[in-house]
């Protein structure tokens, strides 16, 4: 994804300064417009062709995706979390989730995914070619069975698109890993001239691996960081190649799993952070501009 030409907003409640990113070379000073939230109206939801939001729920991962006429979800949080998920989805009047995408099978990704099988027509579920014991997971292919939804264990990418949103699922490479984590499902998401990069739980193998493919050649936006902001040894070349503008970290308000490692490299990027403990921040793109509201 180029950089040339793209303006990007942040919208925080007030107006607030913009440090710019150390990582983005080449991109003018003037590049970058910060608005308050009393003209959030001139880059407000009518020009965008691209709604996304990471949900504050916890130390968990729920990624609501919508286009002009279709809604993605991209992990389901924890069984606790279905009331919150499910209220938020009927507020933006979602009848149908196109595709549910499940990057692993950890609790905190799939908790909520049996409820929303059951209360929700969803097209296709995908995930990986794997299995869990586990309470979570028993009732996600409980629910599969019984609402006979199509699924997809992905043992190759799968891409889709959606109303000229294109989606790409980065498929694990091996067939057995020793950290269940490294079964995530890598999401990228690319709306005109910007891009979005989800990366589940992936930890240093599974980023190496994504890294080897051609998404992971690319520039990305913002980069929603693996494990909660647990670091790994290849996130330093992952920010060299990507050069996010922003960052998000699905984190409980203790954020234990934010390692310093991971600070100091999102402070050396010069990537504005953004952690949903302080509440869900909901990503707008129009194909051109960038706009996050916290």
């Amino acid at each position: 994804m180029k950089k040339t030409g793209r303006y990007f907003v942040l919208i925080a409640g007030m107006l607030i300064s913009l440090t710019g990113c150390a990582g983005a070379a080449g991109q003018p000073d003037d590049s970058r417009t910060v608005i308050s939230a009393d003209t959030a109206g001139i880059t407000g939801e009518t020009d965008s062709m691209l709604r996304m939001t990471f949900l504050d729920t916890g130390k968990s991962d729920c990624i609501i995706i919508e286009t002009k006429d279709h809604v993605v979800v991209n992990d389901a949080a924890d069984a606790d979390d279905a009331d919150l998920i499910c209220a938020y989805l009927d507020r933006r009047q979602a009848e149908k989730i196109d595709y549910l995408i499940l990057s692993h099978f950890d609790k905190d990704h799939i908790g909520s995914a049996a409820v929303l099988l059951s209360e929700y027509e969803v097209g296709c579920v995908l995930m990986p070619e794997h299995e869990k014991d586990s309470e979570a997971y028993q009732a996600l292919t409980e629910a599969l069975i019984q609402v006979k939804t199509e699924e997809r264990r992905l043992v190759k990418d799968y891409s889709f698109t959606l109303d000229g949103i294109e989606f790409v699922v980065d498929a694990p490479d091996e067939d057995d890993y020793e950290d269940d984590n490294n079964y995530s499902l890598i999401t990228t998401v690319n709306c005109g001239e910007t891009g979005f990069l989800l990366m589940g739980d992936a930890l240093k193998k599974r980023t190496g691996e994504f890294m080897e493919s051609e998404a992971g050649e690319e520039h990305y936006d913002l980069i929603k960081m693996p494990h909660h902001g647990d670091y790994n040894k290849k996130l330093p070349d992952l920010f060299e190649i990507a050069r996010p503008d922003y960052v998000i970290l699905t984190a409980g308000k203790e954020r234990a799993r934010v390692d310093d490692k991971t600070i100091e490299l999102m402070i050396k990027s010069g990537c504005r952070v953004l952690y949903t403990d302080e509440g869900t921040v909901t990503v707008l793109s129009d194909g051109r501009t960038v706009t996050l509201i916290q």
